[in-house]
């Protein structure tokens, strides 16, 4: 590889009347991470462009502008079906996603017109394409309106946007209002600007233990029944926490030898157990404790 700097040179003083006064003042690679300015052009024709910034697009041909300190150079870099766009962080991109104002490096073949350098491009990095498919986890830190702040299992902080992100804590979906401070993120799927810092989110999945819906016995004091005939709902309260306790056609009503006895039976204070599942909807969506009860004992029968 050499660098032709005479080549260069008198392409620099072949082009400067025609671009300075049209150039935009504000080159400024480093903003999006780019480096300083190179032209390479091989013994072999090939070609090398570090941070040109993208002036104008004409269909698939751009023209490019690199700066070294106030002289400029202005390139014409044409593309086609086989030219290959990657974006900073190295996700695959097309041409047509490229706009004015966007730093690239290319490779190319050299080619020169009547006025003006130009190439065809084979590969292009986009410095300024910075939004990834990337796949986070972690804990709320903090919850807004449409959005929560996610602390990465190494400490990063990231925004993540839900506005139209499928939201779900364990297996029920959830608005954003349902979200809290210290829930642990599964997964927060989405496309993340690295400009910004953000995620835009199409999936964002919270863990919620299955162990606290699955089926298991309770016992407490009966508070109330709706109806002495089946189906009904009865109010229990379990160590100072009411449930409603869904009474079914086949919940089977039973006295303390576990005989069966007519739920007219059962009055406001007497001991029971049941045993049934929670309902996982009810307590995500409404904070709401109701289990449907396979069983349910009258142990003071």
């Amino acid at each position: 590889m050499m660098r032709n700097t005479f080549l260069l040179a008198a392409a620099l003083a072949f082009v400067l009347p025609q671009t300075l006064l049209a150039l935009p003042v504000d080159y400024n690679p480093q903003s999006v991470g780019a480096g300083n300015p190179e032209v390479h052009i091989k013994t072999d024709g090939t070609m090398n462009l570090k941070s040109g910034r993208v002036d104008q697009m004409v269909g698939t041909t751009l023209y490019l502008t690199a700066k070294w300190g106030e002289l400029p150079m202005r390139f014409t870099m044409k593309t086609d079906a086989k030219t290959k766009v990657l974006k900073r962080y190295g996700g695959t991109a097309s041409v047509s996603q490229i706009r004015v104002g966007d730093y690239l490096d290319a490779d190319g073949d050299f080619f020169i017109g009547s006025d003006f350098f130009g190439f065809t491009a084979h590969s292009i990095r986009d410095w300024s394409l910075q939004e990834e498919s990337e796949t986070f986890s972690g804990t709320v830190a903090e919850v807004n309106s449409d959005s929560v702040v996610l602390t990465t299992p190494l400490g990063k902080r990231i925004t993540v946007r839900l506005s139209s992100a499928a939201i779900k804590k364990g297996s029920v979906p959830v608005p954003v209002s349902r979200l809290s401070k210290g829930d642990t993120v599964l997964l927060a799927d989405g496309v993340y600007d690295y400009s910004k810092n953000t995620l835009t989110a199409g999936q964002f999945l919270v863990f919620q233990p299955k162990t606290a819906f699955t089926a298991r016995n309770y016992e407490g004091t009966l508070k109330k029944i709706d109806d002495k005939d089946l189906p009904t709902t009865a109010v229990v309260t379990v160590a100072g926490v009411d449930y409603r306790v869904a009474l079914s056609a086949k919940t089977e009503i039973l006295k303390k030898n576990r005989k069966t006895v007519e739920l007219a039976r059962f009055v406001s204070g007497d001991a029971v157990r049941f045993y049934g599942m929670l309902r996982e909807e009810e307590k995500t969506l409404r904070d709401e404790l109701v289990v449907d009860a396979e069983i349910i004992r009258n142990l003071n029968l």
